[in-house]
């Protein structure tokens, strides 16, 4: 369990990185925050935002997954099964 609990901590802290980068407040990022509707993304900020999260991880996400991206726990969750597969 712990080694789970690690892997979710760098996953967080991925994420929130890739999100600074596009310009997220680090107030704003939240579980439950919604791309569209909270960060207010663009297709600009998505494809950064992406190649950001796909660069930080060494993993790739396809267009079916990337459309699915709605909250950051979700994306959270998204990385982390991509890490445990690898």
């Amino acid at each position: 369990m712990k080694g789970d609990n690690n892997m979710e901590r760098q996953v967080r802290l991925g994420l929130y990185r890739a999100l600074r980068k596009v310009g997220v407040s680090r107030q704003s990022i939240t579980p439950e925050a919604s791309f569209s509707n909270d960060f207010f993304f663009d297709d600009v900020d998505w494809k950064c935002f992406l190649c950001f999260l796909e660069e930080q991880f060494h993993i790739e996400i396809n267009d079916d997954e990337a459309q699915q991206l709605v909250t950051v726990e979700n994306t959270i969750d998204l990385v982390s099964k991509h890490l445990s597969l690898n």
